[in-house]
């Protein structure tokens, strides 16, 4: 990489803000001395436009906060889930390759057969990922969620260690520092038994649903399958640092990262299924601190999901409400899948279409969801007051949106100017990038930011902005370090006479910093983006 000089920084730095070197107070020195190194890293952006291989090294440098939006099955490597199939002694159909116990049936070969059959091996890879795909819109979509069921039988229990690894890694060496992954966790064995309980036609009100929490959670299975998902998640947790080397004199960059998880219930099963599972993360995330939210998961524009989405935004806000009235339980927060719609996939009658119009405005306004994922169909969000007063309420709700450019382009055919990220980002609504599933889709946060830039003429302040956003809308526990939510202009008051990232800060500061597992990675990232920021100036 070319390198700038400082005092060719200096002069496009000054020539791009207008700077005037203060003589003012030192938090103003300060506050210009930030404002010029991003000014620095802008230019320096914008030169490499032409050169997205070294622009892309640089990016995978900057600093990326948290992704908040990843399945853990989609997430893991796809060169893994192959090893890891051969290696456990699986099968692969060799028309469908669909993987399989063993023994082979007819038409099945050992998975270890692809590491000496290079064809078989690379039909396998563009079966289970988007690698190389050509296809259709539709296709895409079809292939992508196809995929899942294809390597499913790989990401047995024993498995979950090192997919949480793999995950981790990626994200180390990208410069994460915390992710969120979306998960089962057994889930779908309490979904089984709700049907024991709630039956089709039975009324679906507040008093109704607390009867049936009660009477799940009062199935053996619940507490059975509970604390061997506890216990599971444990040792996972400790066999994953162990495979990324935590303790030794080299560890992975993985070792870097926090992870917590979020309960992802199946969308395409009916109420009662979807209630209890989330009946059941309610009282994970009770036993099992790293459990910490719960979400909705598979296509949204799934019959059952359309059928009874009012319904499950109805359920989940009667769970939220009784958590919150016991001050002794663990909060549970809310993110949920939303507006990953377009016409193509739903029913053409004017039903099936008006389902554009009101699913994220019903996640927030109804299921009160504090982040959504995706989002990608707001624009077309006509009902109540219509698109613009729904931004205009996440705004002051402080809602935010998990961006996922790459699964967007692909799968829904949004990218440019049909993508409303830059719309969210001028309403002052809080965004960041995530990978949603980046084993499936070949690419990691780094493709996520440099597509952001490239296509979405994002700059690099709006960049870091929404790096920290992914901080600052993390389910990490403490309070934050920025006075105003989503505003990053002013620290809170504990910090207000220290620089962020100091490495000494006041006594104040420090107590927050201990305190607040949130405020401390926020800290960490300040000072993290200055040195990102200062290697490119110096």
């Amino acid at each position: 990489m070319k390198k700038i000089s400082l005092f060719t920084a200096v002069f496009a730095a000054l020539f791009i803000v207008g700077y005037t070197p203060s003589a003012t107070a030192d938090a103003s020195d300060a506050l210009d001395w930030a404002r010029f190194r991003e000014a620095v890293v802008q230019w320096e952006f914008d030169l490499l436009q032409d050169n997205q291989t070294t622009l892309r090294e640089v990016l995978q440098k900057m600093p990326k906060g948290a992704d908040l939006h990843v399945h853990l099955s989609g997430a893991v490597t796809t060169e893994n889930l192959i090893h890891w199939g051969a290696e456990d002694g699986l099968c692969v159909d060799t028309i469908t390759f669909v993987a399989a116990s063993a023994p082979c049936q007819p038409g099945q070969v050992p998975m270890a057969t692809t590491q000496s059959d290079p064809t078989l091996y690379k039909n396998v890879l563009a079966a289970w990922s988007m690698e190389g795909f050509r296809g259709s819109l539709l296709e895409a979509h079809q292939h992508f969620f196809d995929t899942f069921g294809k390597f499913g039988a790989v990401l047995s229990d024993a498995r979950t260690d090192d997919s949480i690894a793999d995950v981790l890694s990626t994200a180390g060496k990208n410069h994460q520092t915390y992710v969120e992954l979306m998960q089962g966790f057994n889930s779908s064995q309490v979904g089984s038994v709700a049907k024991k309980y709630i039956l089709p036609g039975d009324p679906w009100n507040e008093a109704y649903l607390l009867e049936k929490r009660a009477q799940i959670i009062a199935d053996p299975l619940f507490a059975a399958t509970l604390n061997a998902t506890k216990t599971a998640l444990k040792s996972s947790l400790s066999s994953a640092r162990q495979l990324l080397g935590c303790e030794t004199s080299i560890p992975d960059p993985g070792c870097q990262v926090d992870t917590r998880f979020i309960l992802s219930a199946n969308r395409t099963k009916d109420r009662g299924y979807v209630f209890a599972q989330w009946v059941y993360a309610y009282e994970l995330a009770q036993t099992a601190p790293e459990v910490v939210g719960v979400n909705l998961v598979s296509p949204e524009e799934h019959p059952n999901s359309l059928l009874y989405y009012d319904d499950e935004m109805l359920a989940l806000d009667v769970l939220r409400r009784f958590n919150q009235k016991d001050p002794a339980r663990r909060p549970v927060r809310i993110s949920l899948h939303a507006g990953e719609l377009i016409p193509a996939v739903l029913p053409s009658t004017p039903e099936g279409q008006r389902h554009l119009t009101f699913h994220i405005r019903h996640a927030v306004e109804l299921a009160h969801a504090e982040r959504i994922g995706h989002g990608a169909d707001v624009l077309g969000e006509t009902e109540g007051d219509g698109v613009w007063d729904l931004l205009r309420d996440m705004r002051a709700g402080d809602v935010m949106v998990e961006i996922c450019l790459t699964s967007n382009a692909i799968l829904l055919g949004k990218e440019g100017k049909s993508h409303p990220v830059n719309t969210y980002v001028k309403k002052h609504v809080p965004v960041a990038l995530s990978t949603d599933d980046e084993g499936v889709f070949r690419r990691n946060i780094t493709d996520e930011y440099l597509r952001a830039l490239t296509v979405q003429n994002l700059h690099y302040r709006t960049l870091k902005n929404m790096v920290r956003t992914s901080l600052e809308h993390s389910f990490l526990p403490g309070a934050s370090l920025w006075k105003v939510p989503s505003r990053y202009a002013e620290v809170t008051d504990a910090c207000a006479d220290d620089e962020p990232g100091n490495p000494s800060p006041s006594a104040d500061c420090a107590q927050l910093l201990t305190n607040s597992e949130r405020a401390a990675k926020q800290w960490k990232l300040e000072a993290d983006f200055k040195s990102f920021e200062e290697s490119l100036v110096f």
